[in-house]
C-alpha cells in the first residue's frame, strides 16, 4: 500500500521539476480567426526561449476544424499546399522601446497580400523556428516573438492581421 501512495507522490515530483526546467519558455496561443459557424479555425502560437544559451523563436499557425456538436475548433483541417501561412519577428529590449532583432515573415505585396512562409505539404500546421546558437544575435537582454499566421479559405485569406506576442523572455549575454 506504502508503494502505491509513493508513486503519485515521485509523479508529483517529475511534473513539479519538469514545469520549473520548463520555465525558460514564454509562449502563447490565440485563436486568430473562425468561420461563421466555427466549423474552421486558425490558431496562432507565438515563442520565446533560450534555445541553445542565445535564444530561440518559433511560430506556428495552426489550423483546426469544430466538433460538430460543441462547435470547438480542436480536430485538424488539412490545407493543401500554400494555403497555411506563417511568419515571425524576433523584438528585443533597448531599455527604452522594442526593436526587430531578426525575422523569418515573407513580403507584403502591394495588393496588402502577404507571401509569408507557406506549408509545403497537406497539413494543418506551419511551424518556423531558429535556435539562435550560443549566443544572442542582438546582445544579452528581454527578448519576445511576434508570429502571424494565416489560411486560405473560400477564395479569402483570414487571420493574417492578428499577431500574438509571446511574452518577454532574458537571454543572457
Amino acid at each position: 500500500m506504502s508503494a502505491l501512495l509513493a508513486l503519485p507522490a515521485a509523479l508529483l515530483l517529475v511534473v513539479t521539476t519538469a514545469t520549473s526546467a520548463s520555465a525558460d519558455v514564454v509562449k502563447v496561443s490565440d485563436e486568430v480567426w473562425a468561420n461563421t459557424d466555427s466549423s474552421k479555425c486558425l490558431y496562432t502560437i507565438s515563442e520565446a526561449s533560450d534555445g541553445s544559451r542565445g535564444g530561440y523563436a518559433k511560430g506556428e499557425g495552426l489550423a483546426s476544424s469544430g466538433i460538430p456538436f460543441s462547435q470547438a475548433c480542436v480536430l485538424v483541417w488539412n490545407r493543401p499546399v500554400g494555403q497555411l501561412k506563417t511568419g515571425w519577428q524576433y523584438f528585443y529590449w533597448d531599455g527604452s522601446q522594442w526593436g526587430v532583432c531578426r525575422q523569418l515573415m515573407g513580403n507584403q505585396n502591394p495588393d496588402g497580400t502577404w507571401t509569408g512562409y507557406a506549408n509545403t505539404t497537406e497539413t494543418s500546421r506551419m511551424t518556423l523556428s531558429y535556435d539562435f546558437g550560443v549566443a544572442p544575435p542582438c546582445g544579452g537582454g528581454y527578448y519576445a516573438t511576434k508570429t502571424g499566421s494565416t489560411v486560405y479559405y473560400g477564395g479569402d485569406w483570414y487571420g493574417g492581421n492578428v499577431p500574438v506576442w509571446s511574452g518577454q523572455h532574458f537571454v543572457e549575454p
